[in-house]
């Protein structure tokens, strides 16, 4: 495969770069990681003269940055909004197997899997919490049953987590909106510079 001109690769550098800059901010598109890898290809193919090692480092801290940022926002917004530890736990390993399932499988995209792997990991954790530790319990009378209206409180609790998890990712996507942009302004100030 032929090389391609500096030019030329400028700006298919530059194109998927803006992809991954709307990508930061949209659930269905990779975002900053599409940048760094878009600026890790660029310095390769120009053998580092225009984009050095150091600027590449920081791209790659903005992208684990930006995956963290993830992370957290969405397992903050769950525990802010009422998630128990199960719920918390759920959300997190959910968003995990979300993310990775949404980039290997599905084609819709680590951040997308994120964001639906956690609203169901929430979920599964309620359940599985009041499966163990809402049974009915057992009296000198006999077995108490618990109140319907204590469980409709829980599965509104459960929803309003699951709604915490899309607020904290209206979190992470406003700070992967500006490391991608960050990155985006680095990568042009050592073209220039």
């Amino acid at each position: 495969m032929p090389d391609l001109p500096e030019g030329t690769l400028l700006v298919v550098t530059l194109i998927v770069m803006f992809v991954g800059l709307v990508g930061s901010v949209l659930p269905a598109l990779p975002g900053v990681t599409l940048i760094f890898i878009s600026a890790l290809v660029y310095a390769f193919s120009t053998g580092f003269e225009f984009v050095g090692g150091w600027v590449i480092a920081l791209l790659g801290l903005f992208a684990a940055l930006a995956l963290v940022a993830d992370f957290v926002g969405t397992s903050y917004g769950a525990r802010r909004f009422g998630a128990s530890n199960w719920g918390t736990a759920g959300g997190a390993i959910g968003g995990i197997v979300g993310a990775l399932a949404g980039l290997l499988f599905l084609g819709i995209g680590s951040l997308f899997g994120l964001i639906l792997g956690s609203v169901a990991g929430v979920f599964l954790g309620e359940y599985l919490r009041r499966r163990r530790h809402g049974a009915p319990a057992q009296g000198p009378e006999g077995p108490r049953v618990r109140p319907a209206r204590a469980e409709d409180d829980d599965w509104r609790r459960t929803g309003r987590a699951a709604g915490g998890v899309f607020v904290g990712y209206l979190i992470g996507a406003a700070a992967q909106g500006v490391l991608g942009l960050l990155s985006v302004i680095i990568f042009v100030l050592a073209l220039i510079y």
